[in-house]
Formats: structure tokens, sequence, C-alpha cells
């Protein structure tokens, strides 16, 4: 029997660490993570224990004890808890465009748990935005496709092209009239003629009514 105390002590050790300790940190990196807290991901509702289905998801996405950031498009995307609503949608963020240090979106009184099927406060959810909004691509470097997300509050004729570092025109991802929504737009990384574009620093521009700007990414292989 002594001879398994060290391995049990290694078990419990290990558990420990990578399943009963939550990540106070983490519900900053969602959006609303305040309302729901260490129970967004995890079943006990002080935190730590199981994990539910979407903090399982999130634990795909972060390294053991890492701060990284892993909320996006896929994730929003995602029904985790298969209540018929999307994590984005529950969490007030449609699109999975909202990042870290950016107001919380949505009506507050309206966003539901993502891990709980039986948390459905949706009734007041609106998914018109209310500004202009374009997002840094994600991922970003990327290789070998990336996605870009954008806000229009009205419907617009919209345009998002990407252009080299030179300024020639690589690829058009939009070129029509949309009406107010959120939009997710993925480049594969190809050109108009549908060739592989070279590494390098790319530039992808909304234009979307009197709405106007350019943000870098960089395609690395």
């Amino acid at each position: 029997m002594r001879k398994n105390i060290p391995f049990i002590i290694f078990l419990f050790a290990f558990f420990s660490v990578t399943i009963l300790i939550s990540r106070p940190w983490r519900p900053s990196q969602i959006p609303n993570g305040n309302k729901f807290s260490c129970s967004t991901c995890h079943l006990d509702p002080n935190g730590g224990g199981p994990r539910n289905l979407f903090g399982q998801e999130v634990e795909k996405r972060v390294t053991v004890g890492g701060a990284e950031e892993f909320w996006s498009p896929s994730l929003a995307a995602l029904d985790s808890d298969g209540d018929g609503k999307t994590n984005g949608k529950e969490l007030g963020d449609p699109a999975g465009t909202w990042s870290t240090g950016q107001p919380n979106p949505g009506t507050f009184s309206a966003i539901s748990n993502p891990g709980d099927p039986n948390s459905t406060a949706l009734e007041n959810f609106s998914e018109i935005p209310t500004s202009y909004l374009l997002l840094n691509n994600y991922p970003n470097p990327f290789n070998p496709s990336t996605t870009i997300a954008f806000d229009i509050p009205q419907s617009e004729n919209v345009s998002l092209k990407i252009f080299n570092i030179n300024g020639e025109l690589v690829r058009t991802l939009a070129s029509e009239k949309l009406p107010a929504g959120h939009y997710i737009k993925m480049w594969d990384g190809t050109n108009n003629k549908g060739n592989q574009a070279s590494s390098g620093v790319y530039i992808y521009k909304l234009t979307a009514g009197r709405f106007d700007r350019a943000v870098k990414m960089v395609l690395m292989k």
C-alpha cells in the first residue's frame, strides 16, 4: 500500500491542477462573463470542479493555466449546451467580434449561460448593432485562412477588399448592399484569380456608407 502513496499523491495533484482549479481571470475574456462568473465554464456555481460543455470548448483553446484570449467567431458559432442558441447569441455577441477591453455587448438582462441549457433569458436580445465596427482579423498572423468581422447599423452598400502592402487589389470579399447586422467574412489566402497569395503584410479595408477603415494583417507561411 505504501508503494502506491506517491502515485496517489501525483494523481491528486494532477487532477487538482488540470480539472479542479478555476481560472478567475477567464470570465473577463468572455463577453458579459461577469454575469455568471466562473459558472460560465464550470458546473459548480462557485467555480472549480468539472467543466460544463462550454467550459470544455474553452479548455480546448487554452494551455493549462494559460491566460491567452480564446473568445472568437468559431467559439461564438457553437451551441455548446444544445439549447438551440449559439454561444454568441447567449452572451450577446452573435458574431464573436467582441474582444477584451471593449464594452460588454447586448442587453445584460438578456444574457444567458452558454454552458447551461436551462438558462435562456434571451427575450429582449437584439441582433441589430448600434454602430459601425471593423474588428481585427482572427487569427493574426494566420495560415492558411483568417476571419474578418464587421457590424453595420443600417442597410448600406458595403465593400470589403484586401490589398497588398503596395496598395494593389488582391481579393474582393464583399461588394454588395447588405442589411444592418453582424457579418463575418473569411479570407482563405487566395487572390481574385484563385491563386495563393505569398507571405507578407496585407491590408483589408471596409467601406460602408461614410464609414471607411483599413486594418493590417499578416499572412505567414
